[in-house]
């Protein structure tokens, strides 16, 4: 049971660095845009260049997040048993 409890910390620490990669992505992105739209409210109601990938960065630290809770609730119950 200990190996299954490792290989959800690994895959949670995985999925946290593919999501601050994707969130560094997406504001790397937005920082690169230098052109500045003429109409402000078409702006407001468009996306960034970055957004997909600040979308992603966001999903991925949540179910990292999910799967380490999950890891860590299997501990609680083996250190119990």
């Amino acid at each position: 049971m200990s190996g299954t409890i490792k290989r959800l910390f690994a895959s949670s620490l995985f999925l946290a660095l593919c999501s601050i990669t994707g969130l560094y992505v997406g504001s790397q992105q937005v920082a690169a845009q230098t052109t500045e739209p003429v109409n402000i409210l078409a702006q407001q109601l468009g996306s960034d260049p970055g957004d997909g990938w600040m979308l992603a960065g966001g999903f991925l630290m949540i179910l990292s997040l999910a799967v380490a809770f999950a890891g860590a609730m299997l501990w609680m119950q083996e250190r119990k048993a």
